[in-house]
């Protein structure tokens, strides 16, 4: 049976992972909080977030205890902090409805927490690297709060918040048990859904848990947008849609210097791949092709790098000498 020992051990342990998270975050202060956001940044970032932000949510939660233990009547008379763990050990308190309080305050100013943290990184105006730093130590905070931590609690024994919570008056728990079911429902029917996963990659500008279907969709989005871009800025440039393939392609038509010119622009096999063709003449002929890898964090810069990617191209076109009919 896992023990509250064990338990102190192994935070003291994974003390070590928050200086080293810290240490990476001060080598890397001066681009951590750039855009665009980077892979190694973002790693960056996800290990502060569990091995410094979750450490001070844990000092949080054992405060709103101690804060409990006060304004019940009641006396603290020990507290421990080792970062990922915490304790109050409290006297003068014996209604069970205030113990009841008690137990669950430390998890209410954890999941406040969360939730504000989650809340502010989908829709506070804020950079992209700060968004990821607080979705993912929100995220975290409240699968812990309600997931981990209780199931740890009720399997192991140690006697912590939850058992103390699913022991407490009947009519409470009846209460918790429906209150703590419809938060695991609504948190899984989020994890689950498109919007959080489009929402949470736009907030970070990063792909999270985009299926090659939604990157896709991602990847023509962005094409179509930088191509209506230089739309606005050439009146005299005809852009179509059409299908090659099974496939959507956009066409790009103009009267050159040289002659009638085009470029043909579709997302290839993968959804990091753009395929460009260049036609010249008329009728138009097939003259140049080109591929372009597009990584992951290309997809949510503003602006696009494949509005300048499609400037270049179209000067290659227009440079292409005359053929066919002209």
């Amino acid at each position: 049976m896992w023990s509250f020992p064990v338990s102190q051990l192994v935070s003291v342990a994974l003390a070590a992972l928050s200086v080293r998270a810290i240490a990476r975050g001060w080598r890397a202060r001066h681009q951590l909080f750039a855009e665009p956001v980077t892979a190694q940044q973002l790693a960056v970032l996800v290990e502060l977030a569990l091995f410094v932000l979750v450490p001070i949510s844990v000092l949080a939660h054992e405060l709103g205890h101690a804060v409990a233990v006060w304004l019940s009547g009641g006396r603290v008379v020990g507290f421990g902090y080792l970062l990922f763990l915490g304790w109050v050990e409290y006297t003068g308190v014996t209604d069970p409805v205030a113990q009841f309080w008690i137990a669950s305050s430390g998890n209410l100013v954890s999941v406040f927490l969360s939730l504000v943290a989650i809340g502010a990184g989908l829709f506070a105006p804020l950079r992209r690297p700060v968004a990821a730093l607080l979705l993912t130590a929100g995220g975290m905070i409240l699968a812990t709060t309600l997931v981990f931590y209780p199931a740890l609690d009720l399997a192991s024994g140690m006697q912590g918040d939850w058992t103390q919570l699913y022991s407490g008056p009947r009519s409470a728990v009846v209460v918790l048990g429906a209150v703590h079911g419809a938060l695991l429902l609504t948190g899984l029917a989020l994890w689950r859904s498109r919007w959080l996963r489009w929402r949470v990659s736009a907030r970070i500008g990063w792909p999270w848990r985009l299926d090659e279907h939604d990157r896709r969709l991602l990847a023509w989005r962005q094409l179509t947008e930088a191509v209506e871009e230089l739309g606005t800025h050439d009146p005299s440039l005809a852009v179509s849609v059409q299908e090659n393939g099974g496939k959507p392609e956009l066409q790009l038509s103009w009267r050159g210097a040289k002659g009638q010119r085009s470029l043909r622009a579709r997302i290839g096999d993968r959804p990091n791949d753009l395929e460009v063709e260049a036609l010249a003449g008329q009728p138009p002929r097939l003259r140049a092709s080109w591929r372009a890898l597009v990584p992951p964090e290309a997809l949510f810069a503003d602006p696009s790098p494949l509005l300048a990617l499609l400037h270049r191209l179209r000067a290659a076109a227009d440079a292409l000498e005359p053929v066919g009919e002209e």
